[in-house]
């Protein structure tokens, strides 16, 4: 889906979690260190859940105008930064350490395990990057301000401003009527 939705400010972030978490996962396969690939898919996983579930009560909101949808996307958003951290922040963590610091006890790194620890600090500053601008968000919930998506580029600002102009407006509502 990163392909096919409009190109965001974190486009490349995006594009290189996705190119390390593929590459991880196929290091992992290729030379049997299935543990590190799957530990890796199931913490960054979870925490896409209540993301979606809340995008979706957004949106519900926004087109029905019930307040209830936007109660319950800012729940679900307050699950998703919680188990966002614990998951990809704390767990994944140590995950981290462990291939990095632990493994060597057990066995003597070359290449391909060099190169998967680095692919892991990777994802590890990408999720610490992203917890930053999920922390944006929470602080704006938490001052009952608007909550938008941070990483929106500034022509979507625009243009949502300017549908919401369209919409209020009597220029806007000869407009629809036009259309």
């Amino acid at each position: 889906s990163v392909l096919l939705e409009r190109k965001r400010k974190d486009f490349t972030e995006m594009i290189v979690h996705h190119l390390v978490t593929v590459t991880v996962i196929y290091i992992s396969y290729v030379y049997g260190w299935n543990r590190v690939g799957v530990v890796v898919m199931v913490l960054l996983d979870p925490a896409d859940v209540p993301l979606h579930l809340a995008k979706l009560c957004k949106y519900t909101a926004e087109a029905t105008g019930r307040r209830i949808w936007q109660f319950t996307a800012d729940r679900l958003f307050e699950i998703f930064a919680l188990v966002f951290f614990v998951t990809r922040l704390v767990m994944y963590t140590y995950v981290c350490w462990s291939a990095h610091i632990e493994a060597s006890r057990y066995f003597p790194k070359g290449t391909p395990e060099w190169a998967c620890v680095a692919l892991l600090y990777t994802l590890l500053i990408l999720q610490v990057y992203w917890f930053f601008l999920i922390m944006k968000v929470a602080l704006k919930l938490l001052r009952g301000q608007g909550v938008d998506d941070p990483r929106s580029d500034d022509d979507d600002d625009m243009d949502a401003k300017q549908r919401s102009t369209e919409r209020g407006s009597p220029a806007g509502v000869e407009a629809k009527k036009e259309r």
